[in-house]
């Protein structure tokens, strides 16, 4: 339902595990192929960070944006979203549209087309979420 929907040209958003269930693969438990509806692949978050740092990544970190993407529209660079998350996504920087930090770059939001996911959750990040939220609802409902 969901690929037919994109491929429609259905306005599509994936939040935390809806994001990494866009992407082609994951390995949290065992392999298990995504929607491919983006190209990149979901890991551990210790593959990623640089340190020892806490596992789930809970908590504001603030975003930063390698391109443009209609999601982000008058959400500044710096502003703070929450996070819960043990996986992340890799392998997507053509996609990648926004990046927090944790000891190093982690993907925040990807977007290919019609479809977008983030790996915060917008719905907990205050005013910064709701701007996220109302720009996805003004590219859906036109």
């Amino acid at each position: 339902m969901i690929g037919q929907a994109a491929a429609a040209g259905t306005p599509v958003m994936g939040i935390c595990l809806g994001m990494q269930l866009l992407l082609d693969s994951s390995i949290e438990f065992g392999y298990h192929e995504g929607l491919g509806l983006i190209h990149g692949r979901i890991i551990p978050i210790n593959d990623v960070i640089t340190r020892p740092l806490q596992i789930p990544h809970m908590g504001w970190n603030a975003l930063s944006f390698p391109r443009e993407n209609v999601l982000f529209d008058g959400v500044e660079p710096g502003s703070c979203v929450y996070f819960v998350h043990s996986f992340c996504a890799t392998d997507c920087a053509e996609h990648t549209t926004a990046l927090a930090e944790y000891s190093a770059p982690i993907t925040a939001a990807v977007a290919r087309g019609n479809v977008c996911g983030v790996q915060f959750h917008p719905e907990k990040s205050g005013r910064t979420g709701l701007k996220i939220l109302r720009n996805f609802c003004e590219v859906s409902l036109g």
